[in-house]
């Protein structure tokens, strides 16, 4: 969201006395620096944010968050409804994590090259060498965004098809209970692995070998 947007919802969160939690698990790895918001704890006495080091440092394997707040009696409400995490975190999840976040500048510019490199060829893939076929969300942030088919066929359909060819797409019914004409057509990829540039091939190969049956069935 955008610095006008979040102050607008913290207004009507401070006036009403609501409690915002703000999952930031994306946050670090904005496109642009100056996009960047603050962490909602940092901006809103009420405000609790949810931070993981499994997205901007790419650390699956720690298995390590944290809630940041200014009054730590609303993460014991949290803790009371929801169960976070262990009584206590593994020694070896400890010390990798220390060991990421020494080095976390580092890490952060790394993924963030990789990131806008894959963006790069990703808007030039859809929105040059097959928008007959696609279009693009453009996302802000972090390394996932939605794509549009604007094939004949739905993006389950097109999701069974690319299966078979071992390419694999989020399809619409993961991200809504009903599905609708607005949204079936639409799918989620993800663009922070050094290997995009073979799934943009592979995924390439794929069109060009159906693109003559998509365009009988238009």
């Amino acid at each position: 969201m955008t610095a006008d947007l979040q102050q607008q919802v913290i207004d009507v969160c401070r006036e009403h006395d609501i409690i915002i939690l703000c999952d930031e698990v994306y946050r670090l790895l904005e496109h642009d620096d100056d996009v960047r918001l603050p962490p909602i704890a940092n901006v809103y006495e009420k405000g609790i944010s949810c931070v993981t080091m499994s997205k901007p440092w790419g650390g699956c394997g720690i298995t390590i968050g944290w809630l940041a707040c200014q009054d730590m009696s609303m993460i014991q409400q949290l803790i009371d409804v929801q169960y976070f995490g262990c009584a206590c975190v593994s020694r070896a999840s400890e010390i990798q994590g220390r060991m990421v976040l020494q080095v976390s500048e580092t890490i952060l510019k790394e993924r963030r090259e990789i990131i806008l490199q894959n963006k790069a060829l990703l808007q030039d893939f859809i929105e040059n060498k097959y928008k007959e076929w696609f279009e693009l969300n453009r996302p802000n942030a972090g390394a996932i965004c939605f794509v549009k088919f604007k094939g004949p066929c739905t993006s389950e359909q097109l999701g069974k098809l690319l299966a078979d060819v071992s390419i694999s797409i989020k399809l619409a019914y993961c991200f809504t209970d009903e599905i609708s004409l607005e949204v079936e057509n639409y799918f989620r990829v993800g663009f922070g692995e050094k290997k995009m540039p073979l799934a943009l091939d592979a995924l390439g190969k794929f069109i060009d070998n159906h693109e003559e049956q998509w365009r009988k069935c238009s």
